[in-house]
């Protein structure tokens, strides 16, 4: 029987100790809480004092200024389509509805149109033809042509909008004042049914009992209390129901 030693296969050498001297690992130059830039250094008080205030003359005479990469006019006002670069695909004369069902057929069949475009099969590789826009190319700025115009159209239309929002507003109101007015006159009619029959149960009660002959009341009788209380309410809901007849004829 062999020997290790003797087998042909080499002993693993020793670990060498670690020595003292060697360098640590580097650091990343990244923190979770990095240190501001360092020109901020340059806003100390004296910097800002010193500082001119922005020239707002320039942005007059520019008429635009820039927010977060997007140019704003200073005078808000809505770009016509040949400023916008886009054409006019509709009469301006014409009526802004009939004009946009008109640009909506129009959508439709171009959509159509498209379908079919992509249904057919390519051209050849072998005679190209880059120059040419192809079916779906032209037909998809046809569409996207068609879709601003109907945008800016709608635009128009918003005062319109506004216009018809607000008389549906005012006409819920009127009705909702209507529907109030009402239910009030209901429970006034209810109220006086009832004060009249209390009146006339009052009265009666009234001439039921006998007149004291030996001691006179100077006072009125609690009946006759009653019954002028009840004369009284009588006249104030008169006078509100002839209130809400007013106001009803106001409105």
């Amino acid at each position: 029987m062999s020997s290790p030693s003797s087998s042909g296969s080499a002993e693993r050498p020793p670990a060498a100790p670690p020595q003292e001297d060697a360098q640590p690992p580097p650091e990343f130059d990244t923190s979770l809480f990095p240190a501001p830039p360092a020109f901020y250094h340059r806003y100390t008080d004296a910097d800002l004092a010193n500082l001119d205030p922005p020239n707002v003359d320039w942005i007059t005479q520019d008429g635009s200024y820039t927010v977060f990469g997007e140019t704003w006019p200073v005078e808000e006002t809505t770009p016509t389509l040949k400023e916008m670069g886009v054409p006019e695909m509709f009469d301006p004369d014409s009526d802004r509805k009939l004009s946009l069902q008109s640009l909506l057929r129009t959508l439709i069949l171009t959509y159509t149109q498209l379908l079919d475009a992509l249904l057919t099969p390519p051209p050849s590789l072998a005679h190209p033809e880059p120059t040419l826009p192809t079916d779906p190319e032209r037909l998809t700025e046809h569409m996207r042509l068609i879709c601003i115009n109907m945008h800016y159209l709608v635009n128009e239309l918003r005062p319109v909008q506004a216009r018809e929002t607000l008389k549906a507003m005012m006409q819920s109101q009127i009705d909702l004042r209507r529907r109030k007015t009402a239910a009030i006159k209901r429970k006034c009619a209810g109220i006086t049914a009832q004060l009249a029959a209390l009146q006339t149960r009052t009265l009666e009660a009234a001439n039921a009992q006998p007149p004291l002959k030996s001691h006179p009341r100077l006072d009125p009788s609690p009946a006759e209390a009653a019954a002028t209380a009840a004369q009284e309410t009588l006249d104030i809901f008169a006078k509100l129901r002839a209130r809400a007849a007013a106001a009803d004829a106001g409105v």
